[in-house]
Parts: structure tokens; C-alpha cells; sequence
């Protein structure tokens, strides 16, 4: 049963800014950009920055989310440590502060339909809208038990797994009425 607690995300994590830096190809680390995530973050093509003391101080976590603040995908991900990495301007680095809440919970959460709703009423500008960083911060978060949490992260990765499987199955039958009917043709 979840439950109706409700706190707001800065309660639950720090929101950061990524940092701006000019990409260098001999950089030690990867300059991560949306088109570097999709529903995991790609670091094998990332560009590259230098490892500065600016970089070092802003060097991702395991267990970071990155919330694209720019844009109208809204993307979230969580980092996982596949090597050195920083966050451009692109995102909003979610760090959490709190062990009430799993990242991988509060990734899914933000992904919701309710939410990126939210923050399509709290954006800013048309050409490249963004969402500024108190609308992020003053999001309320609804936390149920880790264990909960745990099972509706469980159940919305099966459920992905299932929507690409029944997709595959629709490719696979296509192709092979294609298939039939070429050789009917012939």
C-alpha cells in the first residue's frame, strides 16, 4: 500500500547545475549532453573534457540522476559509474541526500506522465524551452516504503521489457507476411 507522504525534492536530494566546458578529444573524462542518454546514459561516445579542478569538483556520483532542464523530453537517468564523467549545462545533476528514496524510484517517478505535465506549466522560453531549477526543487515527490519503491521499479522494467518484446513479435509477423507474400508474387 503507498503511501500519502509527500515531501518536496530539494527536501530529498541537492539539485546541481552541469558545467559548461569546452571539449578537448585528449579530454580524461566524459562531457555527458542529452545525446548522450537515453534510458541509460552512452558514455562510449561522449565528447571529452580535461580533468580540471573545476571538472574534479563536479565529477558525477553512482547513483546520480540527470534531469535534462532542457528541452521538452524531460529525460531522467540515473548514472551509473562506468567511468569519470561530468554533466553539461544540459542537465540538472539530482543527488540524493536521503535514504528514503532510491534513485532508481525518484528516475521513474519524474518520467511520469503527471510530471513531465508539471514541468510543461513551469517552463520557461519557446525556441529551446527549459525548466529553471526552483521548479525542480519545489516538485513534490510521493515516498512509499523502500520496498514499494523497490516493486514499482520491478514492475514498470518488466513492463518496458514486455512493450518491446510485443513490438519485436509485431516486426518478426510483419516480416514474414512480407516474406509470404513476395513468394506468392514470384
Amino acid at each position: 500500500m503507498i503511501t500519502k507522504k509527500k515531501i518536496y525534492l530539494k527536501d530529498l536530494a541537492e539539485i546541481l547545475s552541469g558545467v559548461y566546458e569546452k571539449t578537448d578529444p585528449d579530454g580524461e573524462i566524459a562531457y555527458l549532453q542529452t545525446k548522450d542518454c537515453t534510458d541509460a546514459v552512452i558514455i562510449k561516445y561522449a565528447s571529452r573534457v580535461l580533468l580540471t579542478a573545476k571538472m574534479q569538483k563536479n565529477l558525477l556520483q553512482e547513483g546520480d540522476i540527470l534531469f535534462a532542464s532542457k528541452g521538452v523530453n524531460y529525460l531522467s537517468v540515473v548514472f551509473r559509474e562506468q567511468e569519470k564523467a561530468v554533466a553539461s549545462t544540459s542537465f540538472f545533476v539530482i543527488r540524493l541526500k536521503s535514504p528514503i528514496v532510491t534513485s532508481e524510484y525518484l528516475c521513474w517517478f519524474l518520467c511520469q506522465p503527471s510530471v513531465k505535465a508539471y514541468f510543461k506549466s513551469n517552463q520557461a522560453g519557446s525556441a529551446t524551452p527549459l525548466i529553471h531549477k526552483p521548479a525542480v526543487e519545489n516538485l513534490e515527490i510521493p515516498v512509499p516504503s523502500l520496498e514499494e519503491q523497490k516493486t514499482i521499479v520491478t514492475i514498470a522494467r518488466l513492463s518496458k521489457r514486455e512493450m518491446e518484446l510485443q513490438q519485436a513479435i509485431i516486426e518478426k509477423k510483419q516480416t514474414i507476411v512480407q516474406q509470404l507474400l513476395m513468394n506468392k508474387i514470384k
